[in-house]
């Protein structure tokens, strides 16, 4: 090996634990500020947060152990961490995801889910925004889903759908 495969070999290595260890420190932030927000006597605390290109929706919830909730409102940062950590966590060819669920529970423990492959279910997303999405975090058609390659070749979204006169929210 040549000094300058080293070098390279080196790079790559720091590149991963980079990226690992900055996914690390944004979950952290995200879990932190949920944390933030659970109240004594509640059993967890629940962010969902759908996005696609500049579009963001979310829902937070407070659960007590006997299964009541509320809702919660964290702050505007804790999104935008969360929009962080997609951006960071996009593989080139595979894409991002679309949809995370981040739980924290009152013992300070953080869960996250994330969907890569179905359509954000928050949130108003039109085609427009799924196909700039798509131009930030591109992938092979194999990664596409179905729902995503249909928009990506024309077809309206069930939001671009929505309101319009000439025909029923659902393809014949």
């Amino acid at each position: 090996m040549t000094g300058a495969e080293d070098s390279r070999s080196a790079s790559a290595d720091d590149q991963l634990t980079t990226g690992v260890e900055a996914e690390r420190a944004i979950l952290q932030e995200i879990g932190g500020q949920l944390y933030g927000l659970l109240p004594s006597g509640l059993d967890r605390i629940v962010m969902t947060t759908s996005m696609a290109r500049g579009v963001m929706a979310g829902e937070t919830s407070l659960f007590a152990a006997d299964g009541s909730q509320e809702s919660a409102a964290p702050a505007r940062r804790t999104f935008e961490a969360a929009r962080r950590l997609r951006r960071l966590m996009y593989k080139p060819g595979a894409g991002t995801w679309f949809t995370a669920v981040f739980t924290v529970t009152t013992a300070g423990k953080l869960s996250a889910r994330y969907d890569y492959d179905n359509e954000p279910e928050l949130g108003h997303f039109g085609a427009q925004e799924h196909r700039a999405d798509f131009e930030d975090f591109p992938r092979t058609a194999e990664n596409t889903p179905e729902w995503l390659a249909a928009i990506l070749a024309g077809a309206p979204t069930r939001h671009d759908r929505v309101g319009r006169d000439d025909g029923p929210l659902v393809p014949r």
